[in-house]
């Protein structure tokens, strides 16, 4: 009977330490929009994970277990991020995805400038633009099939 117990809270406690890793996220693209737009998008992840994983796998083209991996170690508003600064700055999702990890203090704003994505250019006006259409279909469940601006189409990031 303790073993069951003692089972039974090793499982709750990991779980319990599972879901805190992707409760925490502050957007940090430092653009109130854009921000407002990640945490909406994280927010909504946090209800149904399955959709986010599989709406970032369609809408981005990305792997599925390339997102998998990314949601061991970053929270679902920073994963939709890496996926939209990968298709902006045309960089592999992956190294979007390590570089973030890496320098996660500096935040997306400096992440996306050093990606060649400066505030105010007219790709970030794009980014904002492809992640305001995407954005208002992933939080409401329906950015499947959406690769508007995804200039890597068919290829797999």
């Amino acid at each position: 009977m303790k073993k069951i117990f003692l089972a039974l809270f090793v499982m709750l406690a990991f779980g319990a330490s599972t879901q805190a890793q992707i409760i925490k996220f502050t957007a940090t693209v430092g653009d109130p929009e854009i921000d407002n737009m990640l945490t909406s998008i994280h927010n909504q992840a946090l209800k149904d994970i399955t959709a986010f994983h599989n709406n970032v796998v369609s809408t981005f083209n990305i792997v599925g277990s390339k997102v998998d991996a990314a949601l061991k170690i970053l929270a679902p508003g920073d994963i939709y991020m890496a996926a939209q600064l990968s298709v902006s700055a045309n960089k592999p999702f992956d190294d979007v995805v390590k570089t973030y990890s890496a320098n996660k203090s500096k935040g997306w704003g400096a992440m996306a400038k050093e990606m060649g994505i400066k505030p105010g250019s007219p790709e970030f006006h794009a980014m904002k633009k492809s992640m305001k259409s995407k954005g208002a279909k992933e939080s409401s469940g329906q950015g499947k099939g959406n690769n508007s601006g995804n200039q890597g189409k068919g290829k797999k990031k």
